[in-house]
């Protein structure tokens, strides 16, 4: 419930604020105070922006057109590996959305049968033969199949070109966030299409995403949806100013978040405040960003 209108005087001003013309752009208006204007300005400049230091490489997760046939249990997996060894050729470990957490992701232990384009299924004879049992379903351009499309009916949905980027050291993260959850995976997992991943990645690089610094400049540039909850696109993580480190922070940095990961990996329910909180300083430092720049950051962000 908001605020009584007999309030609105006494409102106005305690809360209200000054906007210089030149912050009102014809690409958006963001109505905040000058002083967190020209942070954000001060961030953009700092560094290159994401989208540039990946070289455009962020990548979505696999849309298969009907998950009921492609994921698998492990129960599933095993069964089809031992009716045809060469199954396991296909079957790849399967991330959702839900299963990227900040750090490290959560196994569920599922599996997607990968049958991209231009398979040659006769190769798989166990795969064909389970799927087999939802052919209408996956048939495209039928009614009641998948959608229209220049793919077979044993086929995933969508061309995923980059598939070999999955098998590389890569950051995940969720296509709507909720909170901050960047995540490190070396597994060669697959993840869905609620996912993006960030290929050929490094530590340093996992360490900045999940910094304040980075949560407080999503805050400000990406689309709210419900729940408050990031809409995590390109267009917006794209933007994500990465500054050149000295020649020691990436060895610093990447020694910091070793140690995350070994905990989170036995127990992600461990707590690493402490060991974020010097990564959270080493950025202040990148950005060079003073007491009072800090403070605002560290006052909008609640963890």
């Amino acid at each position: 419930m908001g605020k009584p209108i007999d309030d609105f005087i006494n409102i106005f001003n305690e809360e209200s604020f000054e906007i210089e013309q030149k912050a009102l752009k014809p690409e958006g208006w963001q109505l905040e105070n000058n002083t967190v204007l020209q942070l954000l300005e001060k961030l953009k400049n700092t560094g290159t922006p994401l989208g540039e230091y990946v070289n455009g490489k962020f990548y979505y997760g696999i849309k298969t057109g009907f998950n009921q046939a492609f994921i698998v249990d492990r129960k599933t997996r095993d069964r089809l590996i031992n009716k045809h060894p060469s199954s396991e050729e296909v079957l790849k470990p399967f991330l959702r959305g839900k299963d990227v957490k900040r750090w490290v992701v959560n196994n569920p232990d599922l599996w997607l049968i990968f049958t991209r384009r231009g398979i040659d299924i006769n190769q798989y004879p166990a795969i064909l033969n389970y799927l087999s049992q939802y052919k209408e379903r996956l048939t495209p351009g039928i009614k009641g199949g998948r959608k229209a499309g220049s793919y077979q009916w044993y086929e995933i949905q969508d061309n995923i070109a980059y598939y070999k980027d999955f098998d590389t050291p890569k950051i995940l993260y969720q296509e709507i966030a909720t909170y901050q959850a960047f995540s490190w995976d070396t597994s060669g997992a697959y993840s869905n299409n609620k996912t993006f991943l960030i290929p050929d990645s490094n530590l340093f690089l996992l360490a900045l995403l999940n910094s304040k610094l980075v949560w407080f400049f999503l805050g400000y540039i990406t689309s709210k949806l419900q729940g408050d909850a990031f809409a995590m696109q390109t267009p917006y993580v794209s933007q994500i100013p990465i500054p050149k480190p000295t020649d020691t922070h990436p060895a610093c940095v990447t020694e910091i978040v070793d140690k995350i990961l070994e905990i989170k990996r036995k127990n992600p329910q461990t707590d690493t405040t402490e060991l974020e909180r010097e990564i959270d300083e080493i950025v202040y430092q990148l950005y060079g960003l003073t007491e009072e720049e800090i403070k605002i950051i560290e006052e909008s962000i609640k963890r």
